[in-house]
Protein backbone atom coordinates (compact mmCIF):
# COMPACT_ATOMS: atom_id res chain seq x y z
CA UNK A 1 0.00 0.00 0.00
CA UNK A 2 0.70 3.43 -0.62
CA UNK A 3 1.93 5.85 2.69
CA UNK A 4 -1.03 8.39 3.23
CA UNK A 5 0.91 11.48 4.58
CA UNK A 6 -0.80 13.89 6.55
CA UNK A 7 1.69 15.73 6.58
CA UNK A 8 4.96 15.98 4.80
CA UNK A 9 5.17 13.86 1.47
CA UNK A 10 6.63 11.04 -0.12
CA UNK A 11 8.57 13.18 -2.23
CA UNK A 12 11.02 14.12 0.81
CA UNK A 13 10.54 12.47 3.55
CA UNK A 14 12.54 14.00 6.55
CA UNK A 15 13.42 10.43 8.29
CA UNK A 16 11.64 10.45 11.13
CA UNK A 17 7.70 10.61 11.58
CA UNK A 18 4.77 10.50 13.75
CA UNK A 19 2.72 7.31 12.65
CA UNK A 20 -1.40 7.30 14.00
CA UNK A 21 -3.72 4.56 13.15
CA UNK A 22 -7.91 4.80 14.17
CA UNK A 23 -9.26 2.31 16.58
CA UNK A 24 -11.50 0.63 14.08
CA UNK A 25 -14.17 0.27 17.01
CA UNK A 26 -13.67 3.98 18.34
CA UNK A 27 -12.92 5.82 14.74
CA UNK A 28 -12.54 8.91 17.14
CA UNK A 29 -9.29 7.29 18.96
CA UNK A 30 -6.53 7.64 17.90
CA UNK A 31 -3.27 5.33 18.45
CA UNK A 32 0.11 6.16 17.55
CA UNK A 33 4.05 5.64 17.35
CA UNK A 34 6.98 7.20 16.58
CA UNK A 35 9.24 6.09 13.52
CA UNK A 36 12.72 6.45 12.71
CA UNK A 37 15.81 6.66 10.28
CA UNK A 38 18.96 6.71 11.64
CA UNK A 39 21.05 9.52 9.56
CA UNK A 40 24.49 7.69 10.43
CA UNK A 41 25.24 4.03 9.75
CA UNK A 42 25.65 1.98 12.89
CA UNK A 43 27.50 -1.63 13.34
CA UNK A 44 25.61 -2.81 16.06
CA UNK A 45 28.25 -5.95 16.84
CA UNK A 46 31.01 -2.85 17.91
CA UNK A 47 28.23 -2.49 21.07
CA UNK A 48 27.56 -5.72 22.00
CA UNK A 49 30.35 -8.15 24.14
CA UNK A 50 32.16 -10.55 22.70
CA UNK A 51 30.10 -13.60 24.09
CA UNK A 52 26.76 -12.20 22.24
CA UNK A 53 28.57 -11.45 19.01
CA UNK A 54 29.55 -15.05 18.76
CA UNK A 55 25.82 -16.19 19.46
CA UNK A 56 24.93 -14.22 16.98
CA UNK A 57 26.02 -14.12 13.88
CA UNK A 58 23.39 -13.68 11.88
CA UNK A 59 22.58 -10.02 13.10
CA UNK A 60 22.59 -7.49 10.35
CA UNK A 61 23.38 -4.11 11.25
CA UNK A 62 21.34 -2.82 8.53
CA UNK A 63 18.22 -4.02 10.76
CA UNK A 64 19.11 -0.97 13.48
CA UNK A 65 19.30 1.93 10.84
CA UNK A 66 15.46 2.10 11.42
CA UNK A 67 12.82 1.33 14.05
CA UNK A 68 9.52 2.03 15.69
CA UNK A 69 9.34 2.60 19.63
CA UNK A 70 6.83 2.24 20.67
CA UNK A 71 6.85 -1.59 18.83
CA UNK A 72 3.14 -1.29 19.05
CA UNK A 73 0.66 1.37 18.91
CA UNK A 74 -0.44 3.56 22.22
CA UNK A 75 -2.99 5.69 22.88
CA UNK A 76 -2.43 9.39 21.94
CA UNK A 77 -6.24 10.83 22.13
CA UNK A 78 -7.29 13.11 19.23
CA UNK A 79 -6.09 13.33 15.94
CA UNK A 80 -5.59 16.72 16.94
CA UNK A 81 -3.27 15.72 19.74
CA UNK A 82 -0.75 14.28 16.81
CA UNK A 83 -1.21 17.38 14.37
CA UNK A 84 -0.44 19.13 17.01
CA UNK A 85 2.57 16.89 18.17
CA UNK A 86 3.75 17.09 14.36
CA UNK A 87 3.54 20.39 13.46
CA UNK A 88 5.67 21.52 17.27
CA UNK A 89 8.11 19.08 15.94
CA UNK A 90 8.34 19.37 12.22
CA UNK A 91 7.70 15.70 11.90
CA UNK A 92 6.26 13.64 8.88
CA UNK A 93 2.86 12.49 9.80
CA UNK A 94 1.70 9.28 8.18
CA UNK A 95 -1.81 7.49 8.50
CA UNK A 96 -1.68 3.98 8.95
CA UNK A 97 -5.73 3.14 8.62
CA UNK A 98 -7.53 1.12 11.26
CA UNK A 99 -6.48 -1.42 13.99
CA UNK A 100 -7.56 -3.96 16.26
CA UNK A 101 -6.33 -2.47 19.23
CA UNK A 102 -6.54 -5.77 20.54
CA UNK A 103 -4.42 -7.43 18.21
CA UNK A 104 -0.52 -6.69 18.93
CA UNK A 105 0.62 -9.17 17.08
CA UNK A 106 -0.64 -8.14 13.71
CA UNK A 107 0.03 -4.19 14.98
CA UNK A 108 3.66 -4.33 15.39
CA UNK A 109 3.44 -6.29 12.28
CA UNK A 110 1.95 -3.65 10.38
CA UNK A 111 3.91 -0.88 12.20
CA UNK A 112 7.12 -2.85 10.84
CA UNK A 113 5.46 -2.59 7.26
CA UNK A 114 5.06 0.91 7.09
CA UNK A 115 8.57 1.80 8.69
CA UNK A 116 10.06 -0.39 5.93
CA UNK A 117 8.40 1.68 3.03
CA UNK A 118 9.44 4.85 4.83
CA UNK A 119 13.06 3.55 5.12
CA UNK A 120 12.95 2.68 1.46
CA UNK A 121 11.44 6.40 0.38
CA UNK A 122 14.08 7.93 2.52
CA UNK A 123 16.95 6.46 0.98
CA UNK A 124 15.39 6.58 -2.51
CA UNK A 125 15.47 10.45 -2.12
CA UNK A 126 18.70 10.77 -0.43
CA UNK A 127 20.37 8.60 -2.91
CA UNK A 128 18.45 11.12 -5.66
CA UNK A 129 19.77 13.74 -3.89
CA UNK A 130 23.16 12.82 -3.40
CA UNK A 131 23.34 11.40 -7.20
CA UNK A 132 22.17 15.36 -8.00
CA UNK A 133 24.57 16.76 -5.98
CA UNK A 134 27.66 14.67 -7.23
CA UNK A 135 26.94 15.48 -10.91
CA UNK A 136 27.36 19.35 -10.35
CA UNK A 137 31.23 20.52 -10.90
CA UNK A 138 32.96 20.29 -7.28
CA UNK A 139 33.60 23.92 -7.57
CA UNK A 140 29.90 24.38 -7.04
CA UNK A 141 30.10 23.03 -4.02
CA UNK A 142 30.18 25.18 -0.33
CA UNK A 143 30.24 25.24 3.10
CA UNK A 144 26.90 26.32 2.93
CA UNK A 145 25.50 23.49 1.41
CA UNK A 146 26.24 21.37 4.46
CA UNK A 147 24.81 24.67 6.78
CA UNK A 148 21.72 24.36 4.41
CA UNK A 149 21.03 20.61 5.47
CA UNK A 150 20.91 21.16 8.81
CA UNK A 151 18.30 24.16 8.86
CA UNK A 152 14.56 23.56 9.12
CA UNK A 153 12.06 24.84 7.09
CA UNK A 154 11.72 28.15 8.38
CA UNK A 155 15.64 29.23 8.28
CA UNK A 156 15.64 28.15 4.78
CA UNK A 157 13.10 30.06 3.71
CA UNK A 158 14.80 32.73 5.60
CA UNK A 159 18.01 32.29 3.80
CA UNK A 160 16.62 31.95 0.45
CA UNK A 161 14.83 35.10 1.27
CA UNK A 162 18.38 36.86 2.56
CA UNK A 163 20.00 35.42 -1.06
CA UNK A 164 17.06 36.65 -3.58
CA UNK A 165 17.46 40.40 -1.34
CA UNK A 166 21.35 39.76 -2.46
CA UNK A 167 20.88 38.89 -6.02
CA UNK A 168 18.67 41.57 -6.99
CA UNK A 169 20.43 44.12 -5.21
CA UNK A 170 23.60 42.73 -7.52
CA UNK A 171 21.45 42.84 -10.59
CA UNK A 172 20.53 46.74 -9.78
CA UNK A 173 24.09 47.39 -9.34
CA UNK A 174 25.69 45.21 -12.47
CA UNK A 175 27.74 43.02 -10.05
CA UNK A 176 28.51 39.97 -11.94
CA UNK A 177 30.26 38.34 -9.89
CA UNK A 178 27.95 38.48 -7.01
CA UNK A 179 25.18 38.08 -9.22
CA UNK A 180 26.82 34.45 -9.97
CA UNK A 181 27.84 33.78 -6.51
CA UNK A 182 23.88 34.53 -5.20
CA UNK A 183 22.97 32.28 -8.45
CA UNK A 184 25.33 29.21 -7.04
CA UNK A 185 24.12 29.98 -3.54
CA UNK A 186 20.48 29.34 -4.54
CA UNK A 187 20.67 26.53 -6.52
CA UNK A 188 22.91 24.91 -3.83
CA UNK A 189 19.83 25.44 -1.46
CA UNK A 190 17.20 24.70 -3.56
CA UNK A 191 18.18 21.38 -4.08
CA UNK A 192 16.86 20.93 -0.62
CA UNK A 193 13.21 21.87 -1.82
CA UNK A 194 11.35 19.50 -3.98
CA UNK A 195 11.04 20.78 -7.55
CA UNK A 196 7.34 21.24 -6.96
CA UNK A 197 8.63 24.57 -4.87
CA UNK A 198 9.58 26.44 -8.36
CA UNK A 199 12.91 27.95 -6.86
CA UNK A 200 14.13 28.71 -10.63
CA UNK A 201 10.80 30.69 -11.20
CA UNK A 202 11.29 32.94 -8.50
CA UNK A 203 15.61 33.70 -9.75
CA UNK A 204 13.68 33.39 -13.44
CA UNK A 205 11.71 36.74 -12.50
CA UNK A 206 14.32 38.07 -9.90
CA UNK A 207 16.17 38.60 -13.02
CA UNK A 208 13.67 40.27 -15.10
CA UNK A 209 13.31 43.92 -15.00
CA UNK A 210 9.52 45.10 -13.98
CA UNK A 211 8.98 41.40 -12.89
CA UNK A 212 9.77 41.35 -9.42
CA UNK A 213 5.95 41.57 -8.53
CA UNK A 214 5.42 38.10 -9.99
CA UNK A 215 8.70 36.58 -8.03
CA UNK A 216 7.29 37.72 -4.82
CA UNK A 217 3.74 35.86 -5.30
CA UNK A 218 6.37 32.50 -6.63
CA UNK A 219 8.25 33.17 -3.08
CA UNK A 220 4.88 33.49 -0.96
CA UNK A 221 3.67 30.09 -2.97
CA UNK A 222 6.97 28.59 -2.24
CA UNK A 223 6.58 29.92 1.50
CA UNK A 224 3.14 28.09 1.73
CA UNK A 225 3.82 25.17 0.18
CA UNK A 226 6.41 24.16 2.58
CA UNK A 227 4.36 25.65 5.79
CA UNK A 228 1.74 22.72 3.66
CA UNK A 229 -1.11 25.86 4.18
CA UNK A 230 -2.79 24.15 0.34
CA UNK A 231 -5.24 26.85 0.46
CA UNK A 232 -2.49 30.00 0.85
CA UNK A 233 -0.66 27.75 -2.47
CA UNK A 234 -3.87 27.82 -4.74
CA UNK A 235 -4.87 31.68 -3.93
CA UNK A 236 -1.28 32.64 -4.88
CA UNK A 237 -0.98 29.95 -8.03
CA UNK A 238 -4.54 32.07 -9.01
CA UNK A 239 -2.77 35.33 -8.57
CA UNK A 240 0.47 34.07 -10.82
CA UNK A 241 -1.59 32.88 -13.49
CA UNK A 242 -3.27 36.53 -13.43
CA UNK A 243 0.11 38.29 -13.93
CA UNK A 244 1.51 35.47 -16.34
CA UNK A 245 -1.18 35.83 -18.87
Amino acid sequence: MDLIFQKGSKESPKGHALLYFTNKDNPSEIWGTYIITLPIEVDIKKYMPPFLVNDNNAINSSDFNSFAFPPSPELIGTIENMQDLAELRDEDLIDGGSIDINDSANNMMKINEILSQYLNLYLNNNSKQIEERDEKDPEDTNVNSLMYEFMNVNDRMTELSKLLSKLLFAIENSQDSLISECEKDIESLATFYPMNHKINKIVEYTKIKNKSKIAELYFKRCLYLAKENYEKVEEYEKLIEQQEN
